[in-house]
C-alpha cells in the first residue's frame, strides 16, 4: 500500500538519516514530503518557535522539500497547517535520528518531540533512531539497516497497525555492523538515568561546556538494553492516556512481525 508520509527529523534536512529515509521510502512508491529544520534542532523536544513566525526555504534540486526556520515541531504544524492542509498525510515520520532514542532521552529528543506533535494533531507518527556514537560523523550508509526496518514495517501493516491510538512508536535500530541479525523486540523504556548530564567551567571567563558520563546498566526488556544487545526496539511514547496492557500487546503484535528485510 502506498502511503502519504510527511517526513521530518530534528539533524535538518539535508542529514544523512533522513536523505536515506527518504530515498527508501520512495523506493518503495511511497508519496514522500520532506518538511524539516533548515538546521541541526537536537535536543528541542516538541518546542514551538518563540516569536510565531517561520522562515521556509525550497532547496533547489530537491523536490517536495521545505527547510523550515524552526524547530521539528514548527516543522510538523507547518506541513500539517500548510502543505498538507487540503490532503492530510497517512502517518509522520521522525528521523532516522544519528543516535539512540531510548530511555529518558526520549524527553529531550526533537525527533521524538516532532512524533508527539504530530500525534498531538491526530496524525499517526513514529520516530526513528540509530544507535550511533555521539562522536561519530554519520553517512548514508549508517542507515542502511534503518532503513529496511522502516520500509519493512510500512510494508508490514497500516499506521493503524503500527501505531497505538494516543502513542508514538518509538523505532530505535542497533548500530550498523551488529553482529545479530536485526529482529524486533516489544520494550518497555529504560526508566534509570541515561547519564550523568552537567556543565563543567570552560577556557573563557564565564563559559561552561556541557559534560556527559555514561549512566548504570540498562534494565531487562527496555529499550536501552535491546538496541545495545542488537535488536530492534520498538516501545511507545504515551501522548494521550497512559501505557496500559493494550499498548503493551500491540507492540508485542508488531514485534511478531514476519519482516522481509
Amino acid at each position: 500500500m502506498s502511503l502519504r508520509i510527511l517526513l521530518t527529523n530534528d539533524d535538518g534536512w539535508a542529514a544523512p538519516g533522513i536523505r536515506a529515509l527518504e530515498a527508501g521510502l520512495r523506493a518503495a512508491g511511497h508519496e514522500v514530503f520532506t518538511i524539516a529544520p533548515a538546521e541541526n534542532q537536537s535536543g528541542a523536544s516538541a518546542r514551538i518557535g518563540a516569536t510565531g513566525k517561520l522562515t521556509v526555504m525550497r532547496p533547489d534540486g530537491h523536490d517536495n522539500v521545505w527547510a523550515v526556520s524552526g524547530s521539528p515541531a514548527d516543522s510538523v504544524i507547518f506541513g500539517l497547517s500548510h502543505v498538507l492542509s487540503e490532503t492530510p498525510p497517512d502517518i509522520v515520520v521522525s528521523g532516522a535520528n544519528a543516535g539512540a532514542n531510548a530511555g529518558q532521552a526520549v524527553h529531550f529528543s526533537g525527533t521524538v518531540g516532532a512524533a508527539v506533535c504530530a500525534t498531538s494533531f491526530g496524525v499517526p507518527a513514529i520516530a526513528v533512531s540509530t544507535d550511533l556514537a555521539w562522536d561519530h560523523a554519520a553517512e548514508l550508509a549508517d542507515f542502511d539497516t534503518t532503513t529496511r526496518v522502516t520500509v519493512a514495517l510500512f510494508e508490514w501493516g497500516t499506521p493503524a497497525d503500527l501505531v497505538h491510538e494516543g502513542t508514538v512508536l518509538n523505532v530505535n535500530v542497533p548500530a550498523p555492523g551488529h553482529e545479530r541479525t536485526p529482529e524486533l523486540a516489544a520494550t518497555q523504556p529504560d526508566r534509570l538515568p541515561m547519564g550523568r548530564m552537567g556543565y563543567s567551567e570552560g577556557e573563557g571567563d564565564g563559559e561552561f561546556a556541557l559534560t556527559f558520563a555514561p549512566g548504570p546498566p540498562a534494565e531487562e526488556g527496555t529499550d536501552t538494553a535491546a538496541v545495545k544487545s542488537g535488536l530492534v526496539s520498538l516501545s511507545a511514547v504515551a501522548v494521550t492516556g497512559h501505557l496500559d496492557d493494550s499498548v503493551a500487546a500491540h507492540l508485542e503484535r508488531v514485534a511478531s512481525a514476519d519482516l522481509t528485510l
